[in-house]
């Protein structure tokens, strides 16, 4: 388990961090220049766009020029991001578990690196991580095929990692059946369409589309092709996904972050996941449906290529990119299917009714029926032909 230090700090009731905070802070972890750097000459940037409210700390070169410990680091402030989310409260990582996880995976150099795991005096949770150098994912990035096999391979890496999590579910069935409880509570829920209605989207199609039947019948098409299974990252969305400003030659020119709802499942969702959410940006201002062209076939079969030979080189399994590609089509509707639960249990608690979101729910829901029903026409032929 990941080590959790106690550092003398209290932050203000709204966790907003003051300079000196951050210095002590990171002292704590960088003992020999950190504790001697004034405050002042620090240059914070603090945002609470994501679950995880971040702080990226910077200092001054040293006026010998030469420092032995980090100018800039990540410092992450943990929240009850499963909260609104009952129905996989006992899938997750706790905090100190997701620190865990990212301490392993950062060892792998696909992942940021983790310094220090942390609680305040007031209770607050925290971790120090490597900053990276880059920005998030874009569409266009994935068009390149370096790109696409970095991404490929690191979560190929991560999903062969072993996490030894007590208690955690380990045959990946949980989620599913998980899945299916929470959609079928939002099956028909009036109270939805009122949303819907009141924000000029009409989403009552979506409402009254049964999800989890559908969803039962993916898994059970997964389980029949004895689809691997592994921990997951379940949060593929390419603000996730960090592309390095500079990387080293022959390194990952991409990074993996955010493992806060980590969990047993298919590696078909991941990937598929990875496939679907080139479309989707939930942070967008003007919209959260991106304006390209989907992931290309050809390309999905290269990514699951790559995918494969690192999988099989971590694991010694002889997996082909072909096996891969068929679980990763099933993997994109577990995929839209988490996010629609997702978007509607939002939805319930804080009664969201932002025209551009529905909007893209609408989207998930046609990506959903369309790739739904490809693959069930595609079964229904393979079965009568065999007849």
């Amino acid at each position: 388990m990941a080590a959790l230090t106690h550092v003398p700090v209290t932050l203000s009731p709204d966790q907003s961090p003051t300079k000196t905070a951050m210095r002590d802070i990171i002292a704590a972890f960088f003992p020999k220049e950190w504790p001697f750097v004034d405050p002042e000459t620090l240059t914070l940037s603090y945002s609470t766009t994501f679950a995880n409210p971040h702080c990226k700390v910077e200092r001054a070169v040293p006026i010998t020029g030469t420092a032995i410990e980090p100018l800039k680091l990540l410092i992450k402030f943990h929240n009850d991001s499963m909260a609104d989310m009952e129905v996989f409260k006992h899938l997750v990582p706790t905090k100190q578990e997701e620190a865990l996880i990212s301490l392993e995976f950062g060892r792998s150099g696909l992942g940021a690196k983790v310094y220090g795991f942390f609680k305040t005096e007031d209770g607050t949770l925290g971790r120090i991580d490597e900053f990276i150098d880059g920005r998030g994912l874009k569409p266009e990035d994935v068009e390149d095929s370096g790109i696409q096999a970095d991404i490929a391979r690191g979560l190929a890496r991560f999903h062969t990692l072993d996490f030894d999590l007590d208690g955690k579910e380990v045959t990946g069935r949980g989620f599913s059946e998980a899945l299916v409880q929470g959609l079928r509570r939002y099956q028909g829920m009036k109270k939805l369409e009122e949303f819907g209605r009141h924000a000029g989207v009409d989403i009552d199609r979506l409402i009254d589309y049964d999800f989890a039947t559908a969803v039962e019948e993916v898994v059970e098409k997964l389980e029949s092709l004895n689809a691997k299974k592994a921990w997951c990252i379940h949060d593929v969305q390419y603000g996730n996904i960090i592309v390095r400003n500079h990387p080293q030659p022959g390194k990952s020119k991409t990074v993996l972050v955010d493992f806060e709802f980590a969990m047993r499942n298919f590696r078909a969702f991941d990937i598929g996941g990875h496939f679907m959410q080139k479309i989707f940006d939930w942070y967008g201002q003007d919209s959260k449906i991106v304006n390209c062209r989907e992931y290309l076939e050809e390309e999905r079969r290269y990514f699951c290529d790559e995918y494969a030979r690192e999988w099989n080189i971590r694991t010694g399994d002889s997996d082909t990119g072909d096996e891969v590609f068929v679980e990763a089509e099933y993997g994109v509707l577990l995929a839209v299917a988490f996010d629609v639960h997702n978007m509607l249990c939002a939805m319930e608690e804080e009664g969201g009714d932002d025209p551009l979101s529905l909007l893209g729910l609408n989207e998930l829901y046609g990506a959903f029926v369309k790739q739904f029903n490809k693959l069930d026409g595609a079964r229904r032929s393979l079965s009568g032909a065999s007849r």
